[in-house]
């Protein structure tokens, strides 16, 4: 069976990224992904990861229609948990349901400066952002709204194998990123047989090498190549038992609409 598909539209404008993402719904994929973070990164432009996520994927969704709308994945140890119930509802009700949210430690340690935490403590403060974002979908008390009126997204978790045996014990979808099939494949066993369900997959992928400043994504490993090379990857991620590959797809807007349109074909 095919896994879903999700694409984050690395535009360089606002209108680039409605275009992307109407080019993403035209080529059959099956939904838009934005990712998460709060210090300005060269791998991440404005466009392209800068604004907030839940705005502009809220503001997404009402202009083009998708099975599906994702954050991959929100940096758990910067976040209010209680904020974050009323956002992820909020942008599940605006979307119209399937929707998910990937939770992370995070990855720029210029998050956790901003934030006035250790990047060391980062795993302890992930394990009391989720259960107190469980609390906050669930609380009676003091309902937050929308929590109280809506089915909140599907929680992964995203990391390497520290945050597979966190989604172990608490039941989730894990979401390994940064890892081709082969480099995933020893952990992806690992998971489905010590329970796991769900394998969900986040990585770059694109039809060409960047043209411009290619240090800036040195620190993301890219599948490179043509349509057939990448649905020969989704078709691999698919064997070791992935249901959602959610990608980062090319380098630029050019490059990002003909890996969107590659992925199209590949799917």
């Amino acid at each position: 069976m095919r896994p879903l598909i999700g694409v984050s539209p690395f535009g360089s404008s606002r209108d680039g990224v409605l275009g992307l993402a109407r080019l993403a719904a035209e080529s059959g994929l099956d939904g838009l992904i934005l990712g998460d973070g709060f210090v300005s990164t060269p791998s991440f432009p404005i466009w392209s990861g800068g604004v907030d996520c839940f705005v502009e994927l809220a503001w997404l969704a009402g202009q083009v229609r998708m099975p599906t709308y994702g954050v991959d994945a929100i940096v758990l140890p910067a976040r209010d948990p209680r904020v974050l119930a009323k956002q992820a509802c909020s942008l599940a009700a605006i979307a119209g349901g399937g929707c998910h949210l990937s939770l992370s430690a995070g990855y720029w340690a210029e998050d956790a400066q901003l934030f006035g935490y250790a990047f060391s403590e980062r795993g302890a403060r992930m394990e009391e952002g989720i259960q107190a974002l469980f609390a906050a979908f669930q609380r009676e008390d003091l309902p937050i709204s929308p929590c109280h009126g809506v089915t909140p997204p599907e929680l992964w978790l995203s990391g390497a194998e520290a945050t597979m045996q966190r989604a172990l014990r608490y039941g989730l979808a894990w979401q390994p990123s940064r890892m081709s099939p082969a480099e995933v494949a020893p952990l992806a066993h690992r998971y489905i047989d010590s329970g796991g369900f769900g394998l969900k997959i986040r990585e770059r992928m694109s039809v060409s090498e960047p043209k411009d400043n290619p240090e800036a994504f040195r620190t993301f490993s890219t599948l490179v190549g043509p349509a057939e090379y990448l649905a020969e990857q989704i078709e691999a991620y698919a064997a070791l038992g992935a249901t959602y590959i959610s990608v980062v797809p090319g380098f630029d807007e050019s490059s990002c609409a003909e890996t969107i349109q590659a992925l199209g074909l590949a799917g």
